[in-house]
């Protein structure tokens, strides 16, 4: 099984290392349209939520009603992103400079979330090491990218949305063929209610992380309707989710929940199935990681300098690998991550207001940041990174206190013109 494995993680990042080097053959003078990529390029980027935050909901079982929720976790970063385009528009260059960080920042979380969960699965799934996958996945993808940049990026984005909707095409037929509609509202497997708190807090991290995740903003921003493009990229990613979660729930009964027994049935499985989905999930993870970096190394080229697109590129894919092998937990790399976009939202804020737009949000993020980790601290590191009530108190508390600081800040600064976009 491990030769087959290698077999298919090395065919899946061929194909899509010749699909990214072979961008712009055709249609050279288009280039600013192929790198912006469009609603397939949001669906990716969105995609990154769902795969990352899963772990968190299905233990608790996978029904109808967390379908709903991950469909809410895939589609409001895209519906943040675009209500943002004209905050970050209205922000003077010190706000927005923050803004951009705190950017960088989720996509860096969200590719090591995807890392780590390459690296698991394939592991588990294949028997390969998983640190080993991680780094083949994750250098793969920059190696492509540090040719062709984030145009190479938005054409993986393109065909990753037809392989991405084979199974669960396949899943919600055959949910179709061997159960009934029944079990959806009345599961036959046992599961445990996910708590209130655990969903309050991962639509507050989405909605927050949403609105400076580059990987979305910059499509939207060289978008000439970014709202349709939002709108359309949240319905993909939403039809995803529903697509596939129905079609999971549908087989195994009603409820999906892992880890257990269920998870391990396609181990069991005909080589030739395992070896398709392992080809599946490598090509739609090592997409939606490059998506990731090619956004993330792009904002950060422009806060630093353009001619260092490359060397940052690398430094964030190595530093990426080192993280998602020593937190293997997804979910705890985005929750701070979270924490840090929510007290950046609310610390520029005030400045997108338009009476001050050159606004320093500095010190409104250290005071959320700091009020954050005190209230984690009292109420368990643990909890406050699992995605749980404390995670929800801690976004709040974040978003809030960097929200009053700044505005304190802000009315001691002479008013200003607002800035042009």
């Amino acid at each position: 099984m491990t030769i087959v494995t290698a077999i298919c993680v090395g065919l899946a990042l061929l194909v899509l290392a010749l699909l990214a080097i072979t961008a712009g053959i055709r249609n050279g003078d288009n280039r600013a349209q192929r790198a912006n990529g469009g609603p397939t390029s949001m669906f990716v980027a969105a995609l990154a939520y769902v795969v990352v935050l899963a772990p968190v909901v299905i233990p608790y079982g996978l029904v109808l009603a967390t379908t709903l929720l991950l469909i809410v976790v895939i589609a409001l970063p895209a519906i943040s992103a675009g209500l943002a385009v004209k905050i970050r528009a209205r922000l003077g260059d010190s706000a927005r400079e923050v803004y951009d960080w705190a950017g960088v920042l989720v996509s860096f979380a969200l590719l090591a979330g995807l890392l780590a969960t390459a690296g698991s699965v394939i592991s588990l799934m294949g028997g390969l090491n998983r640190m080993l996958v991680t780094a083949v996945i994750g250098l793969a993808a920059a190696g492509y990218l540090l040719a062709q940049g984030r145009e190479a990026a938005s054409r993986t984005s393109r065909w990753t949305l037809g392989f991405a909707l084979v199974i669960p095409v396949i899943l919600l037929l055959g949910g179709a063929v061997v159960s009934s509609p029944e079990v959806l509202v009345d599961s036959l497997v046992p599961y445990e209610p996910l708590p209130l708190g655990s969903a309050a807090a991962l639509v507050l991290a989405v909605a927050a992380c949403g609105v400076v995740d580059p990987s979305m903003g910059t499509v939207l921003r060289g978008s000439a309707k970014p709202g349709k493009a939002a709108l359309w990229g949240a319905v993909i990613a939403a039809g995803f989710v529903l697509v596939f979660g129905l079609g999971l729930v549908l087989i195994y009964g009603g409820a999906f929940v892992a880890p257990t027994l269920q998870a391990f049935l396609l181990a069991a499985a005909p080589p030739l199935v395992i070896g398709y989905f392992l080809f599946f999930a490598v090509f739609v993870l090592a997409s939606a990681a490059d998506t990731q970096l090619a956004a993330g190394s792009e904002v950060a080229a422009e806060r630093i300098s353009p001619m260092k697109r490359r060397p940052i590129t690398f430094v964030m894919i190595v530093l990426a690998i080192v993280l998602a092998g020593v937190v293997p937990a997804p979910g705890q790399i985005l929750a701070i991550a979270a924490t840090i976009a929510a007290a950046a939202f609310g610390a520029v804020l005030p400045a997108a207001a338009g009476k001050l737009p050159d606004l320093s949000a500095t010190v409104g993020v250290a005071v959320g940041v700091v009020a954050a980790v005190i209230v984690a601290i009292a109420l368990g590191i643990t909890s406050a990174l699992t995605f749980g009530t404390a995670t929800a108190v801690c976004l709040i508390v974040a978003f809030v206190l960097s929200f009053v600081t700044s505005t304190i800040v802000g009315k001691r600064q002479p008013a200003e013109a607002p800035a042009t976009a």
